[in-house]
C-alpha cells in the first residue's frame, strides 16, 4: 500500500476520534428543540456514551475515505502530467482534487447515512443495526440515499 494510503487512513480515523462527539452533539441540537439554558447540551443524551453513537462507521468510514482520497489525488495529478511533489498548474491541482472527491462519494454517501442514521435514532442503535436494517429493507441503494448530493459537495469541496 502507498504512503499516501495510509497517511490519509490515519488522519481520517483521527479526525472522527475527535470531531465525532461535537458532531453529534451539533445534529441533535439541530434535529430537536433547543433547551435553554446551561443544561442544553444535557438535555440531548442519555449518559456519557451516547456521544460515540455513530462512530465506528464514520472511523472506518473516513478512514478509507482519505486513504481513497490521498492515493486517488496523488494518481490524478500523476496522470496529468504534473510532478506530484511540486504541482506547478492550478487547474491540475483542482482537477486532480475533483477526482479524488469522485472516487471518495463510494464511501462518503454510505458513511455518512448510517452516521446521521445512528445519530437520530431514537433509542440506542448502533452503526451496524442502521447498515443491517438499511440493507435490509432498501438494498445497497439504500446506503446512498442522498449520495448525489454527497458527490457533488465533495468532488467541488475537494476540487478547491
Amino acid at each position: 500500500m502507498s504512503l499516501d494510503f495510509w497517511a490519509g487512513y490515519i488522519s481520517g480515523a483521527a479526525g472522527i476520534l475527535i470531531g465525532n462527539p461535537l458532531d453529534l452533539v451539533k445534529v441533535r441540537l439541530q434535529a430537536g428543540a433547543p433547551a435553554v439554558g446551561g443544561s442544553a447540551v444535557r438535555n440531548h443524551f442519555e449518559s456519557a456514551g451516547a456521544l460515540i453513537r455513530g462512530a465506528p462507521a464514520p472511523i472506518l468510514g473516513y478512514g478509507a475515505l482519505n486513504a481513497l482520497l490521498f492515493d486517488s489525488y496523488h494518481r490524478a495529478l500523476s496522470i496529468l502530467g504534473d510532478d506530484v511533489s511540486n504541482p506547478s498548474s492550478p487547474w491540475r491541482i483542482w482537477f486532480a482534487g475533483v477526482v479524488g472527491g469522485l472516487v471518495t462519494w463510494l464511501v462518503s454517501a454510505p458513511t455518512e447515512f448510517v452516521k446521521c442514521r445512528a445519530q437520530l435514532s431514537p433509542g440506542a442503535q448502533s452503526s451496524w443495526s442502521v447498515t443491517k436494517d438499511t440493507f435490509r429493507h432498501a438494498g445497497l441503494r439504500g446506503l446512498y440515499f442522498g449520495g448525489a448530493i454527497t458527490s457533488w459537495r465533495d468532488s467541488i469541496g475537494y476540487g478547491f
